[in-house]
C-alpha cells in the first residue's frame, strides 16, 4: 500500500528518513511527546508535506506522480484542526467532494453513531461530533464502506479520538480496527492516548524530536522503562490475566 524509501523531511520541523511500509488491513499508531514530530510525519505520509528526501509511494507510484482526483480516491487525511465555514447539513458535509450515494452516506453516518444528526447543521455540533462527521466524510471519500472487493484506501488521522468521551474513543477505535481487518483499509492514525494504541493497533511507531526510534508491536514498543524517558513520566505497566497487550498507568 504505502511505502517509504528514505523518505525524510530536512526543512524545520524535520523528520528524519524512514523506510517502512503500511499494509492493507493494518492499524498503525503514531506515538510520541509533544512536538515529536507526529502531525508533521502525517503531513508526509499523507503527499501533503513532499518528500525532501527519498520518496512516498502509494501502490508502487511516488505520490508526487498522482493526480489531485486520483490520490482523492486512494488516500485521506482528517486534520487535527477542523476548518468549517458554512453551516453545511451534516449529510451533505459527509457526502461533499466526494461520489457517494445516499446509501454510501447513510452507512457512514450510521458507522459514527451520527444518523440521528443527519440533518442537523454542522455548526450546532459539538466539538466531537465534528470530529466524527470529518472521518465519516473521509470513508465516503475513499468508498470504503462499499463491499466492492478491493482494498478500502489509506486513511490518515491526526488525534481523531481527542475531542471524544471515552465510549465514543472506544467505539471509534474498535470501528478503525474492524475496517483495518474487514475492509482491508491501511489506518494511520497520531494517538495521544497510548492505551488505545496498545489495546487497538497492530503495530506502533515511537517519535522522539522528528525521528522514528522505536517500531513494533504496542508490547514491543510501550513498555513503562522507554515510555518514561521519552515522556518524561513516571509510568507503571498493569498486568492483566484478560489482556495481552500492556496498560500503561501515571505513578502517584
Amino acid at each position: 500500500m504505502l511505502e517509504l524509501c528514505a523518505a525524510g523531511l530536512r526543512s524545520v520541523p524535520t523528520i528524519s528518513a524512514l523506510d517502512d511500509r503500511i499494509e492493507a488491513g493494518e492499524l498503525l499508531a503514531i506515538v510520541g511527546p509533544n512536538g515529536a514530530g507526529k502531525s508533521t510525519l502525517l503531513g508526509l505520509l499523507s503527499g501533503f508535506r513532499p518528500a525532501e528526501t527519498g520518496c512516498v509511494r502509494l501502490d508502487k507510484r511516488p505520490l508526487s506522480d498522482w493526480t489531485p482526483l486520483r490520490l482523492a480516491k486512494r488516500r485521506a487525511l482528517v486534520a487535527q484542526r477542523l476548518e468549517l465555514g458554512f453551516d453545511w447539513p451534516l449529510r451533505e458535509l459527509v457526502a461533499l467532494g466526494s461520489e457517494a450515494e445516499a446509501g454510501d452516506v447513510h452507512r457512514a453516518l450510521d458507522a459514527l453513531d451520527l444518523l440521528p444528526l443527519a440533518d442537523r447543521g454542522v455548526l450546532s455540533l459539538s466539538g466531537g461530533e465534528r470530529q466524527r462527521a470529518m472521518i465519516a466524510r473521509a470513508l465516503c471519500q475513499l468508498g470504503s464502506l462499499n463491499a466492492n472487493g478491493e482494498d478500502g484506501g489509506l486513511l490518515l488521522l491526526d488525534e481523531p479520538t481527542s475531542a471524544l468521551d471515552i465510549g465514543q474513543q472506544q467505539r471509534l477505535m474498535r470501528l478503525l480496527r474492524r475496517l483495518a481487518e474487514s475492509r482491508r483499509m491501511a489506518i494511520c492514525c497520531v494517538l495521544h492516548d497510548l492505551n488505545l494504541a496498545a489495546r487497538f493497533a497492530h503495530r506502533v511507531w515511537l517519535l522522539e524530536q522528528g525521528q522514528r526510534i522505536a517500531s513494533g508491536t504496542p508490547s514491543e514498543v510501550l513498555h513503562a522503562a522507554q515510555l518514561e524517558r521519552v515522556f518524561n513520566a513516571q509510568l507503571e505497566l498493569l498486568q492483566s490475566q484478560h489482556l495481552s497487550t500492556p496498560v500503561l498507568a501515571l505513578r502517584s
